[in-house]
């Protein structure tokens, strides 16, 4: 099923990246919703997320170091998932954002549950009130009591082996990474796609090596079944990057996470089908009251 159009006419206003802070997108005046983008791909792939903003959210998506709007940005921590959490988190303080629904796609889960691991509770219990990741593993590598990392079957040598080839040939490379963001046995229309690698190709690729380096370095998972934080999950039904068992695999590190699958949608559910993610994601953040604080 090819990518739906965006469920309404919202635009994000821009904001570009400063010395201290990275570049940001925003709509709406309401509760922040912070979403973070995946690896390679900036802020620009939740544009159908703007339409939250009739909601009653002010919706925020930063770019990440090396990425749209921060290409030229570097965290004073560095291309690493600790340096782009330092980022977000000195925007979510120069913003000002209380009780922030923080929501991260890929690696930007990771930067989420970042947030969750580094930083104390006096600070993040009133910033962020509930952290989300979309189609995403708490660790990329395989293991033997993990068999849920990219591919199913990826190691350190294989991620050294990505990040020489980002290094060396990123262009060449982005027509394969971005076919891997669509649902399996899908093709996007031509200009979707096109867009998308238009984003891509934008990147810098040394800070995109370096950062999947560092991801693979990454386990999130004693964060998950030690967070304090509401947790939720949302997933690609028919996702090409991570095999279906991720999702109850995930779920068990922390009973009260909450899962969601989106139906013929692959690793960029927001993107394929923006209405259908909405509708999920509005359920996960307001359905259960008891979970997540109330605005």
């Amino acid at each position: 099923m090819p990518p739906q159009a965006p469920p309404a006419a919202l635009v994000f206003t821009q904001t570009p990246a400063s010395t201290d802070l990275p570049g940001w997108r925003e709509a709406g005046t309401g509760r922040p919703l912070l979403l973070l983008h995946g690896w390679s791909v900036p802020g620009q792939a939740f544009a159908g997320q703007a339409a939250l903003a009739q909601r009653g959210y002010r919706v925020i998506a930063p770019d990440h170091a090396g990425h749209g709007l921060s290409v030229r940005w570097r965290p004073a921590a560095g291309s690493t998932i600790a340096g782009v959490a330092d980022g977000v988190a000195r925007l979510i303080d120069a913003l000002d954002l209380r009780e922030a629904i923080v929501v991260g796609w890929s690696m930007g889960a990771m930067v989420g549950w970042e947030l969750a691991r580094g930083r104390p509770g006096q600070w993040l219990g009133p910033r962020v009130a509930a952290i989300g990741a979309i189609d995403m593993t708490p660790r990329l590598l395989t293991a033997p009591d993990w068999p849920h990392g990219l591919h199913g079957s990826y190691t350190a040598t294989q991620a050294g082996q990505m990040a020489a080839q980002v290094r060396r040939h990123w262009h060449g490379m982005v027509p394969l990474v971005g076919a891997g963001l669509w649902a399996e046995g899908a093709e996007p229309p031509a200009h979707e796609a096109a867009r998308v690698r238009e984003w891509m190709t934008g990147c810098d690729a040394g800070v995109l090596a370096e950062l999947w380096l560092d991801m693979a370095r990454q386990d999130y998972r004693p964060v998950l079944r030690e967070a304090a934080l509401p947790l939720f999950c949302v997933y690609g039904e028919r996702s090409r990057l991570y095999r279906p068992p991720l999702a109850a695999a995930t779920a068990a590190l922390q009973p009260a996470l909450r899962v969601a699958t989106i139906p013929a949608a692959g690793h960029s559910p927001h993107l394929e089908r923006p209405a259908l993610f909405n509708t999920a994601l509005l359920q996960m953040i307001e359905d259960d009251p008891a979970q997540i604080s109330a605005r």
